[in-house]
């Protein structure tokens, strides 16, 4: 209830009011507060972030039908387009006002963190709420004139239905494409502010974030972004404004961007590097020091495309014309986020790269903190084998390169007319670098026919033919170069569980005997994750007890890692690319054929991001490194600090002194040993296969054999 006529009367005087005429950087200049912590607040400051200015006093222009802000993180885009808007239309224009968040807890977090405090300090605002507890919730909140401002986040409930004058959609990058199935968020929350004709408003806010679909498409100025969704699309469809500073040397006018940041690369310490950036201007090639942002950035203005400015500041040209004012920023003109922290951050997420490949966090401080779409290293140069045979070495067939700490193999299953297991063994070293050991099929099951002859094996028929892979790949042990009787075991297995109809019934009884024997912390079923995740690599627990169409019987039990391929095959496209021996690089045998390079660059990467086999040729060498890396990842490996030894795991130790490393003393010649060895690995593989399932025939055969190789290796 109201606490007096008094209220109603104003209350009644403030629905009657017209609107005040006022830009809304001016009102929020004068009625807003910011919060700064400890209860305490600061009146806007409105030459802190001066870019800002003109994108927030569009926003009650009605030239524009929308206005579009593409900017880095630490901009005070939030403050000054969000709250600031909000508190204008509270106070000024009084109407019904609807802000979408990213999700359900950034829309709470918001309505509690950041609105909410702001209202109690701002006098102004606090006085037009409604006095209702039941009208000021967490998502919902009416004032005095009648006015609702609702908080969501992007649903068809909350983008449907319901009109409002105003709509904010902030981190517009990392909403989903299409929305609940009906569309992209954009063209429904400017549905809802149709009926109030050109004085509706629809604000979209975000960093850049979706991948650039048109690699080749080159932009005719700088003012056009190159080809993607999200909101770059929606600048283009603007009028296309770029904030440009006036040189305080020879007074010509240039962009404060990326490509005029120079000075930082001069340093091999990074923090001394960063600490040295400058902006370089274009016109002149003098420096611009870091303490002259501020005044560049009250000085500063935007351009449409089209337009060009004089040394005297007079803007000439036509700019292209639009119903919607769009806005990009980049990094260096953020009023929050100093060169020294950006450039620094930049030369850490590149080291990062080079050491292991993802280009992760590289891509993420591109969008949020330079303020740019990423392009894909991964995509600036497809390899061709021809170029990848010509890194190949000369090195002794099959041994393991003493600078490599442990041995993973990836073991991938083929189906149809030639069924067989293919197997890749990649050793690892220090900091991503790489080398191919060893490369074979496994097509030869134990089970024989009546002369004794072997079968082949068919993975999808016969659970026994998956033993192979522990006697054939995982105990298998490769000689150490340059350490006299080492020799290097296999740490783990990733196998596909994927394929024709039977395989993945029998990976998992697979799995479930190596647990039996003791063995599945070695052994890692993996496969292709068909659902764009956040993680690389999700571990999940099948189970589909309660359906009957399912051939392979998950009782949720086996665990089933999902891997993010395409990511992961960026990865290994980026360790390929990399033409000099050190972290992230790939040795390549010479026994190794040009079959072998074909399949490492058979596949495509597309205009969206996903790697495409263009026909039915081969791409196992490709998946085989992806498993192998996922398998190293799991285990821990990106977490080691390399150049402290005695913090390295025993496993990725040097090969002298891992435990793993098995020794034999032996002084016989090279071929002899590595029967030898041979041999040891036949002995436990014709244990394993419980030879009481073999005929007598079959049994007298193997032993035959088994007998012709020790003459081998007696006779040399």
């Amino acid at each position: 209830m109201f606490a007096s006529a008094k209220d109603i009367r104003r209350d009644i005087a403030n629905l009657l009011k017209p609107p005040r005429r006022m830009k809304v950087s001016e009102a929020v200049a004068e009625y807003m507060r910011v919060p700064v912590g400890g209860g305490n607040s600061v009146k806007w400051d409105k030459d802190t972030a001066a870019y800002i200015l003109e994108p927030m006093d569009c926003l009650n222009s009605r030239e524009y039908d929308a206005v579009i802000f593409v900017g880095p993180a630490r901009t005070g885009k939030t403050v000054g387009l969000i709250d600031g808007w909000i508190t204008y239309s509270i106070i000024c224009d009084p109407s019904d006002f609807l802000l979408v968040q990213l999700t359900q807890e950034k829309a709470s977090e918001h309505s509690r963190k950041r609105l909410d405090r702001t209202f109690r300090c701002s006098p102004e605002i606090a006085k037009r709420l409604s006095p209702r507890k039941n009208d000021n919730n967490v998502h919902d909140k009416y004032f005095r004139a009648g006015n609702l401002l609702k908080i969501g986040w992007p649903s068809i409930n909350v983008l449907s239905s319901s009109d409002y004058k105003y709509v904010a959609l902030t981190d517009y990058d990392r909403w989903p494409d299409d929305v609940d199935g009906e569309g992209d968020g954009f063209s429904l929350a400017s549905k809802r502010t149709t009926t109030f004709m050109s004085a509706g408003m629809t604000l979209v806010e975000s960093s850049p974030g979706k991948d650039i679909v048109d690699l080749k498409h080159h932009p005719k100025s700088t003012h056009e972004a190159p080809p993607t969704t999200g909101i770059l699309s929606l600048y283009n469809r603007g009028d296309r404004r770029r904030f440009y500073w006036q040189c305080p040397s020879c007074s010509e006018w240039f962009e404060p961007s990326m490509a005029n940041m120079v000075g930082y690369r001069d340093d091999t310490d990074y923090v001394k590097a960063s600490e040295k950036a400058r902006l370089q201007c274009p016109h002149c090639q003098s420096l611009v020091d870091p303490d002259k942002k501020r005044a560049l950035n009250i000085g500063g203005k935007w351009l449409k495309e089209g337009q060009t400015i004089d040394k005297d500041g007079v803007i000439h040209g036509e700019g292209r014309n639009s119903r919607i004012a769009s806005f990009w920023l980049e990094g260096p003109a953020a009023a929050y986020q100093t060169w020294a922290q950006l450039t620094y951050k930049l030369l850490n997420a590149e080291h990062e790269f080079e050491m292991t490949g993802s280009e992760e966090t590289l891509k993420a401080v591109t969008n949020t903190d330079w303020g740019l779409p990423y392009l894909p290293r991964s995509a600036l140069e497809q390899r061709r084998s021809d170029e990848l045979m010509e890194r190949r070495e000369e090195t002794e067939k099959r041994t393991v390169p003493y600078g490599c700490r442990f041995l993973l193999a990836a073991v991938d299953v083929q189906g149809g007319r030639n069924r067989r297991f293919v197997v890749q063994i990649v050793g690892y070293g220090e900091n991503s670098e790489r080398w191919l050991i060893d490369r074979y099929n496994i097509k030869s099951s134990m089970r024989s026919i009546a002369d004794g002859e072997s079968l082949p094996i068919d993975p999808s028929a016969y659970p026994e033919d998956w033993d192979l892979l522990i006697s054939d790949v995982l105990n298998k042990q490769y000689r150490i170069e340059g350490l006299d009787g080492g020799f290097m075991p296999i740490l783990a297995m990733a196998v596909d569980s994927g394929g024709e109809d039977g395989v993945t019934d029998n990976a998992y009884k697979f799995w479930r005997r190596c647990k039996r024997d003791g063995l599945s912390k070695r052994v890692y079923l993996v496969k292709g994750d068909s659902t764009k995740r956040q993680k690389l690599i999700t571990r999940t627990y099948p189970d589909n007890t309660s359906r009957s169409d399912r051939h392979a019987k998950a009782r949720g039990d086996v665990p089933l890692y999902l891997l993010q391929t395409d990511q992961l095959k960026d990865r290994i496209s980026n360790a390929l690319s990399r033409e000099t021996v050190g972290a992230n690089y790939i040795h390549f045998p010479a026994w190794l054929g040009e079959w072998f390079f074909d399949e490492l660059t058979y596949e495509e990467r597309g205009q969206d991001g996903k790697w495409r086999k263009p026909g039915k040729g081969n791409n196992e060498a490709f998946d085989l490194f992806c498993y192998a890396h996922a398998i190293a990842i799991l285990r821990g490996y990106e977490r080691i600090k390399w150049g402290d030894e005695d913090n390295v795991p025993y496993w990725a130790k040097l090969p002298s002194v891992n435990p793993n490393v098995i020794r034999r003393e032996s002084s016989a010649p090279k071929e002899e040993t590595e029967s030898a060895v041979e041999i040891q690995q036949i002995k436990p593989t014709l244990k394993r296969l419980n030879m009481r399932k073999l005929n007598q025939k079959s049994l007298s055969i193997v032993n035959l054999n088994l007998k012709k190789l020790n003459q081998k290796v007696v006779t040399g």
